[in-house]
Order: structure tokens, then sequence, then C-alpha cells
């Protein structure tokens, strides 16, 4: 995390809180593992930042400098915004590790992650809500035959089990990015070396456990999902839907420290949307199929 990727120290403030969120958020469901938040701009701030917000831990915490002389760069290029998310590859080969993104919070029982960590498989990936890999989903690489029609994956999580490490791999494919030149080589292509990293693996016989879209749903859709009786996972609140969760933050707060049943939370956050402007109000109310329109609100 760094204050240059948000804009200014409100929105930082604002992502801060929403990672401290997503640590406890998974912390709930792992207890015994060891959480680490990743820094790639001032570390100091981020530090200062982190423990001012009052929302609690469940447990410590390690912050990262990424910058310090303890990492060395890896790519042909230097590397800004989501490309440090790999920097290193692997913190330590001996555990499994498991990267996930910041504005990722984890609503209820994550068993695909158990079911990954108990099945035969190295690499856990989550799938994308699209069906086939486009420029909008791996940027620069979306044409390379070995992601051609495949579902794209969200490099939003990714998991690597202890004894693996196909790092070398992934930065070899970073070599023939030309970061800078192009607008989606700053963003988006970087999901698309992790989709073909991924696929070039499966390639070679090592069977990739995939996470459903639907259990790693998007802002935009895990309300319909849990009306509709899937047991959603995590939320992912990618790019402009970050707002949305900030708005919500009581709701989520509560469904992660306290008890608060899908009924109740579902109800609550159609409750707070009326209030949104347009666009988030959209997102939200396209969810529940015109029932947004028909809700009356009874003061208390």
């Amino acid at each position: 995390m760094a204050l240059k990727d948000h804009g200014n120290m409100q929105n930082f403030r604002d992502m801060v809180w929403l990672a401290k969120l997503s640590i406890a958020s998974f912390q709930k469901w792992f207890p015994g593992a060891t959480f680490m938040l990743f820094s790639n701009g001032d570390f100091n701030l981020l530090q200062e930042v982190f423990y001012s917000i009052p929302n609690p831990t469940l447990a410590d915490v390690e912050i990262i400098n990424q910058r310090s002389e303890r990492f060395t760069n890896p790519y042909d290029f230097a590397p800004t915004g989501v490309w440090m998310k790999w920097v290193p590859f692997r913190f330590d080969v001996t555990k499994h590790e498991i990267s996930i993104d910041t504005d990722i919070i984890c609503i209820d029982k994550p068993q695909s992650w158990y079911d990954w960590l108990e099945s035969n498989k190295t690499v856990m990936v989550s799938m994308e809500r699209f069906e086939k890999t486009t420029v909008n989903t791996c940027g620069d690489f979306y044409q390379h035959s070995l992601l051609k029609d495949k579902k794209p994956f969200n490099c939003g999580i990714l998991g690597q089990k202890a004894g693996c490490d196909f790092s070398e791999r992934f930065y070899d494919i970073c070599r023939s990015v030309e970061h800078g030149k192009t607008r989606d080589s700053l963003f988006i292509t970087e999901q698309g070396a992790i989709n073909l990293w991924a696929r070039s693996l499966e390639q070679e016989g090592i069977a990739l456990f995939e996470m459903s879209d639907t259990k790693n749903a998007w802002m935009r859709d895990f309300i319909y999902l849990m009306r509709s009786g899937v047991a959603v996972e995590t939320v992912h609140a990618v790019s402009w839907h970050k707002k949305i969760i900030v708005h919500l933050k009581e709701i989520f707060e509560k469904r992660i420290y306290q008890a608060y049943n899908n009924d109740a939370f579902v109800l609550d956050i159609l409750k707070k949307s009326l209030s949104f402007d347009s666009f988030s109000r959209h997102i939200i109310g396209r969810q529940f199929s015109g029932e947004m329109m028909n809700l009356e609100i009874v003061p208390a």
C-alpha cells in the first residue's frame, strides 16, 4: 500500500481501514496463521495510519517494507502499483502462502480455501467473473495462445503450497512486458502475467485448484448470489466499488466483529444504499430485482 496510489490522505486512510478489516476478516478463520501487510510507499506513514485506525485486527500483523534493502527488484523495469504485489513472489517457501488483495473481505467460512489446503493441488487461483479472456482481463497478454478462449483468473487471490516456488517463471514472463509503453502495462497486464503463469503451469500438468467466481464475488454481484443461495465466502471491492464498501463501513464491521445473520446483513445494506449517489445505489439496487423501489423505510 502507498499514499501515491490513492490520491489524497482521506482516500489513503479509507484504503488502510479496508486493508485492516480485510486482515481481521481472514484472521477470524485462520487463527494460527501469520499475517503480513506489504508497503511499497512511505513505510512510516502506513504504520502510523494503520495503528491510528480504531477497528482492531484479531492478532498481530507484521508490516513489511518492500522498499528496504531486504528485497531486490526482480523485474527488468522499475515496478509501480500492482506490480509491487509480487515483490517478493514467495516470502517463505517452507510455508503455505496466500496472497490477498487488501480490498477483499471474508464474510463467511472460506470452505474453498480449506478444501485447497486439504487437496493435492499446489496452486489455488480465483476465477474471474468474465467467461473469456479479453484485453480488460489480461491487458497486453490477452491474445496469447495459452489464454485464448479461456476463462480468466482474478489475481486478487493466489495460493501456493509449501515447497513450490515458481517465482522465476513469473519474472521470465514479465520480461516481455513493455512497462509504461501502453496504458494496460501499468495495471491489468499484471493480471495477464498471472494468468499466463498459471496456464503455463497447467500446460505442464500442474493441476490448479480453481475457486469459483461465485465464492469470491465482486461487490456488484455478491448480494444477488447470497439471495440465490450461494455461500459467498469473500467480497472483492474492485476499483470504483471500494467507495461503496467504505460507505457500508459500519455494516461490514458488524459482519466481521459480531454475529450478523445473512438476512439482516443484506437488508441493512439495502437500507443504507438508499442514501448513496445514483451510481453506487445502482450497483446495490440492481441485485434486488426491483425490491429497492418497493422498500419502505419506517422511522424509528
